[in-house]
């Protein structure tokens, strides 16, 4: 891909994206697809921020199980299903095991109950991928002895068991994004990242285009727009608040999960 700021400033697109992570590059893939015009714009990397810093997960919604979101659950399966036939060598099934104590509301019975539930849901969780390596097994439940064997570290007080389920998992989030880009560029998206968009041009009470520094070069330029997305994440809200004098009320909040990545395996004792 190739950066042509001329090509940004000489015309007005349909619709300008700002921001170049998971979010942004989606919409300009999807909006080049249906044939609008698009331009993207991102200040740094393609997907350098929360895109790339992530869980890397490709999941089929079985977290939505316990709200009995089931139309979240059958669209979730279906996108995972897609990122696996058109991604293989970017996302491929990831095994997770969940103990089980007791036999409450962490037991065998009530998990095992909710991976039959779940695999009723995704019935069609492996249609069309004919690599036997990506098709995701049914959920199942392990016996004690089986889930010491592959976690000997877990506390064994309590322990009834485990619950084996599998998911996706994506090796690189911002080479999908790059893929995924690569391909809206294709179908006539114009991208340029090491863009800043700085501010917005109005005309009254509607927006016409966004004022941008070319950060490589340190010069400003307008991009002209019909419609506008700003997808730029944790930077959305600032953006909105500096170049349109608009505070955004509340303010958004972001996710507080975390996630570590060790060279060891985690015992009782870290």
């Amino acid at each position: 891909m190739r950066r042509d700021l001329d090509a940004l400033a000489d015309r007005t697109f349909d619709l300008v994206v700002i921001g170049g992570g998971a979010f942004g590059v989606f919409t300009a893939w999807d909006a080049a697809l249906r044939g609008i015009s698009v331009a993207i714009l991102e200040r740094g990397d393609w997907a350098e921020a929360a895109s790339a810093n992530c869980f890397k997960m490709v999941h089929g919604g079985i977290r939505y199980l316990q709200h009995l979101d089931f139309p979240r659950i059958r669209q979730s399966s279906r996108e995972r299903n897609t990122f696996l036939r058109i991604a293989p060598h970017l996302v491929r099934p990831l095994p997770i095991l969940i103990p089980t104590y007791g036999h409450g509301h962490s037991g065998p019975e009530i998990l095992g109950a909710g991976l039959r539930a779940y695999d009723l849901l995704v019935w069609d969780r492996n249609r069309g991928i004919r690599d036997p390596a990506l098709r995701l097994p049914a959920g199942r439940l392990l016996s004690t002895r089986e889930t010491l064997a592959l976690y000997p570290e877990l506390p064994t007080a309590g322990l009834t068991g485990g619950a084996l389920i599998h998911d996706g998992q994506m090796h690189s989030p911002a080479r999908l994004a790059l893929c995924v880009l690569r391909s809206a560029v294709e179908h006539g998206a114009c991208a340029a990242n090491y863009v800043e968009v700085t501010g917005f041009l109005r005309r009254g009470n509607e927006i016409e285009g966004v004022t941008a520094r070319d950060r490589e070069r340190d010069a400003s330029f307008t991009v002209r727009g019909r419609a506008f997305v700003n997808a730029a994440g944790a930077w959305a809200a600032p953006l909105l608040h500096a170049g349109l004098g608009i505070p955004v009320r509340p303010r958004p909040t972001f996710s507080r999960d975390a996630f570590f990545v060790v060279n060891r395996r985690i015992g009782p004792d870290v």
